[in-house]
C-alpha cells in the first residue's frame, strides 16, 4: 500500500517527538529529504515523496534501535565543519573542540595528532592555521582513509601527512611543537555498561583505555618527549575522574602540568603538559 503523500513535515515531527529527541528528528529528516533545516522551518507543510518517506522510516527505525544519528546520516559537525564519519571512526564530540582551542591558542608551526579518527582535530587545526605542518596517525587503516577523505574535501590542496601507525611506531624522529590526542580512556569493564549507541556501535579500539582507563596515557606520555620540541606542549583530552592518574603519570615522566581546562559542564576535560 502506498504511503499517504499528504503527510507533512510538521506532522512527522509532531508524531516522532514521542520517541525521538527533536534535534535527532531534524537531522534525520534533513538526511531523508535531502534538504537543510532552513527548508524544514520554512515549509512545514511540505509533503515528502514516497521515496523520502521510505528513507525517513528507515532512519527512524535505525535510530530507535540505538544507532547514532551520525552513523545514519554519515556526517557530524565539529568546529563548524562537517566531517564524514562511519562505524570505523569515533564520532567527534563537542568537548573535543577544547583540544582544538588549546592548539590554536599556541599557533604551533607543527602538530602531531595521535589517534586521528575521522581527522576532525587535524583538519580543524589545519583549516585555521594553514602554515602549520600537520601529521596525523591512527592504527586503523579505515580511519586513516576517512581522515584523508575529509582533509581532501574540506581543505582541497593540503599537506597533512596521514600515517597508519600505532602511536609513534611508524614516525620519523622529528619534533613537533604540539602533540595532541583524544585517546581511549574508558575502563574496559565499563564499556558494555555505556548507552547502546556507544557500546554497540562505536569502534571499541577508540573507547577502551584498559583496566584503569590510563593505558593510552601511559603510552603517549611515556614515549612522547623525543618527539616534542624544546618548548613543545602535549595536549590531551581526559575523563575528569582520570585527572589524578594522568597527573601522576606526567610527574613520573618529568612533565609539568601547565593547565587543566574545564568543559561547559565545569568538568576537567583537557590537560596541557610541558616537558
Amino acid at each position: 500500500m502506498k504511503k499517504t503523500l499528504s503527510l507533512t513535515l510538521n506532522r512527522i515531527i509532531q508524531e516522532a517527538k514521542a520517541d525521538l529527541l527533536l534535534g535527532d528528528i531534524y537531522l534525520l529528516l534533513e538526511h531523508a529529504i535531502g534538504r537543510g533545516k532552513e527548508f524544514i522551518y520554512t515549509y512545514p507543510m511540505y509533503s515528502p515523496t514516497e521515496n523520502e518517506l521510505d528513507r525517513w522510516e528507515e532512519c527512524r527505525t535505525r535510530r530507535l534501535k540505538g544507532e547514532p544519528v551520525s552513523y545514519i546520516t554519515g556526517w557530524r559537525e565539529f568546529y563548524s565543519l562537517d566531517f564524514k564519519v562511519d562505524r570505523f571512526t569515533l564520532i567527534p564530540r563537542q568537548e573535543t573542540e577544547l583540544l582544538v582551542d588549546q592548539v590554536l591558542l599556541r599557533r604551533p608551526d607543527s602538530l602531531l595528532d595521535i589517534g586521528t579518527g575521522c581527522g576532525n582535530i587535524a583538519v580543524s587545526v589545519r583549516y585555521h592555521l594553514n602554515r602549520c605542518l600537520v601529521t596525523a596517525v591512527d592504527l586503523s587503516v579505515k580511519a586513516v582513509q576517512m581522515a584523508r577523505y575529509n582533509a581532501n574535501r574540506l581543505l582541497g590542496q593540503h599537506d597533512i601527512r596521514f600515517i597508519k601507525s600505532n602511536y609513534f611506531n611508524e614516525l620519523d624522529k622529528v619534533e613537533f611543537d604540539v602533540i595532541v590526542s583524544n585517546p581511549p580512556y574508558i575502563k574496559s569493564s565499563d564499556i558494555d555498561r555505556l548507552p547502546i549507541e556507544i557500546s554497540s556501535y562505536e569502534p571499541r579500539i577508540a573507547l577502551d583505555g584498559g583496566s584503569d582507563g590510563l593505558m593510552t596515557y601511559s603510552k603517549i606520555i611515556g614515549d612522547s618527549q623525543p618527539y616534542l620540541s624544546q618548548a613543545g606542549k602535549l595536549i590531551l583530552e581526559l575523563d575528569p575522574e582520570l585527572l589524578g592518574g594522568v597527573m601522576t603519570i606526567a610527574e613520573e615522566k618529568n612533565y609539568t602540568v601547565e593547565n587543566v581546562v574545564k568543559d561547559l559542564g565545569l568538568n576537567d576535560r583537557v590537560i596541557v603538559l610541558s616537558p
